[in-house]
């Protein structure tokens, strides 16, 4: 999600606790996670609001220490190079790429019609507090665009691809009875919120957009990155605190999920693999 360091104050917590993720749970509920009503209202005239989809129902079970684990089958598996069946072919990878570069350029350039006459905002700007002393202008910024790029991004890679062969926003914990990673789908995702706030998903990731192969388990990883001002270059968070602390967001994407992850911003399309 946004780069450039910028913290976005709010009620989420850590990195992937924060509004941001929120509004990839709650498309449009833009006064629920970020607790400003302008930003609701700003969202709901711009019609950029998401209906949350594709939601399967999975059994839960209150593990050691009070987290919830699945009990059913995972959606989207995380396997070894020497696990995965067929991916996706290089010509079909790359007008996969090539449409998720349009759609994350389509959002930026939007945003910035609506807020800038399609100027890009300056670094003092972006530097400012939006709203109420709680969000500054890059973290306002980088959730509009994330939430007007996700109908976008639907809309393409279902004319590319079936639905069960990619996911947007998937989220991932550690099983504690394994110690391994594995998929929470949006309604556990749901359940485990009402059960016990945001906190229950604490420790939890979720990347942008994952592809599977035909056994379902994740061949290719990207994530979304709108740098204010534009002219910075897309980089991963790195962790202080948490279950990835000391190290970058990329990294423990890697570690976490066997794929090399890949950055995509408008100004430098999809990153070159970094191993």
């Amino acid at each position: 999600m946004e780069s450039d360091s910028v913290e976005v104050v709010g009620e989420c917590g850590p990195r992937d606790l924060s509004p941001e993720c929120c509004l990839k749970r709650f498309p449009g509920q833009w006064e629920r996670c970020t607790g400003s009503t302008e930003l609701a209202q700003a969202v709901e005239e711009a019609e950029v609001a998401e209906a949350v989809g594709r939601i399967s129902s999975l059994a839960l079970k209150t593990g050691a220490g009070g987290m919830i684990v699945a009990m059913a089958g995972q959606s989207v598996r995380i396997g070894s190079a020497e696990r995965r069946g067929v991916e996706l072919a290089t010509d079909l990878l790359k007008e996969v790429e090539q449409v998720i570069v349009q759609c994350v350029r389509q959002a930026d350039r939007l945003v910035n019609d609506h807020h800038f006459n399609g100027r890009s905002p300056s670094w003092e700007l972006c530097q400012q507090v939006k709203v109420g002393e709680r969000t500054t202008w890059a973290a306002y910024l980088g959730l509009f665009k994330h939430e007007q790029a996700w109908p976008c991004l639907r809309q393409a890679l279902d004319k590319l691809l079936s639905p069960k062969n990619y996911r947007l926003h998937p989220r991932f914990s550690v099983n504690p009875k394994t110690g391994k990673w594995e998929h929470l789908d949006e309604n556990m995702v749901s359940q485990i919120v009402s059960r016990h706030g945001w906190s229950g998903l604490r420790g939890t990731i979720e990347p942008d957009i994952v592809l599977l192969d035909k056994n379902g388990i994740i061949a290719h990883m990207y994530d979304l990155k709108f740098p204010c001002p534009e002219t910075n270059v897309a980089q991963w968070e790195w962790y202080k605190e948490g279950v990835g602390k000391d190290g970058s967001q990329g990294e423990l994407y890697k570690t976490a999920l066997g794929v090399i992850p890949r950055l995509v911003s408008p100004r430098e399309g999809v990153a070159p693999k970094v191993k």
